[in-house]
């Protein structure tokens, strides 16, 4: 268990190695309804390991001896699908938590990665250049739009959240009815494809910036596909993860940008762990 190890180990090739292989056997074969709806308590101690090992940071030339290795990229794939529906398990419940709960909006800040929220809207609604009435949208909102709460809350900024899972689609809107706050955030069942030309050139929609979601997959066919849709000056953003083993994170992580993207990145600070990354189509 990483939390009684000390430091010296935790950052040994072996130490994280030993960890990777250990959290894969234990994963690996568990059925995606499992890891979201089953009964087990040990999930959530595996999620914490997880967390815990990806925040170490063995420098850079380790990092990337374990990215260039082939044989490790199952592993890494199962990791990172465990980490992405255990997210999601999380999020529903805590979702389930506010619709039964008598005080929503304190059920809500208890989420265990609210401040990371906080944190990391401040550094989009910044650097998108965004103001109060604004409104965006944003791809893969999940069962609890959190991104989309705080941009409201915090920045007066309103938003279309689309969601491809209906089931997550739908308790998402009973959420923020819950919250009183459907209307200003609103929630659409579909994908990037359910975004047209026409949806975007029309002034009337009032859209100021696009966001996609660390969990929105595939990223580069998102962005091949907003880039024939959105005019020229729209802006994007997303997140990505660029700090030590957290780079393991990133299975559809794109080096390199089309070339009429402009691209900026801002890199995080505490509590926030993800980079972001703004684009905006040149002519």
């Amino acid at each position: 268990m990483i939390g009684g190890v000390s430091e010296s180990v935790k950052m040994s090739f072996g130490f994280i190695l030993g960890e990777i292989f250990d959290l894969y056997e234990k994963i690996k074969d568990l059925p995606e309804k499992e890891i979201l709806y089953g009964s087990s308590d040990q999930y959530g101690s595996f999620f914490q390991r997880l967390n815990s090992l990806v925040m170490l940071d063995p420098g850079d030339n380790a990092v990337q001896e374990l990215l260039n290795n082939r044989e490790l990229e199952p592993i890494f794939i199962s990791i990172y699908r465990f980490r992405n529906l255990y997210t999601v398990r999380l999020e529903t419940e805590h979702a389930n938590e506010i619709l039964a709960g008598k005080s929503p909006w304190k059920v809500l800040e208890g989420f265990p990665f609210y401040g990371n929220y906080l944190k990391l809207v401040r550094t989009e609604y910044e650097g998108l250049g965004l103001k109060q009435g604004d409104r965006i949208l944003f791809l893969g909102s999940g069962p609890l739009p959190l991104t989309l709460i705080v941009f409201l809350k915090q920045h007066g900024v309103k938003s279309t959240g689309i969601e491809q899972d209906p089931v997550r689609a739908n308790l998402s809107k009973e959420v923020l009815k819950k919250l009183e706050v459907y209307g200003d955030i609103s929630i659409l069942n579909g994908n990037h494809f359910s975004l047209s030309k026409e949806d975007l050139i029309n002034p009337d929609s009032g859209t100021g910036a696009i966001m996609i979601a660390a969990q929105a997959e595939p990223k580069k066919e998102i962005l091949n596909h907003l880039l024939k849709v959105i005019p020229v000056g729209c802006r994007i953003s997303y997140r990505i993860y660029e700090k030590g083993l957290m780079k393991l994170l990133n299975r559809d992580f794109l080096p390199d940008f089309p070339e009429a993207f402009k691209e900026q990145r801002i890199q995080p600070e505490p509590p926030a762990y993800n980079t972001v990354v703004f684009l905006e189509k040149k002519k």
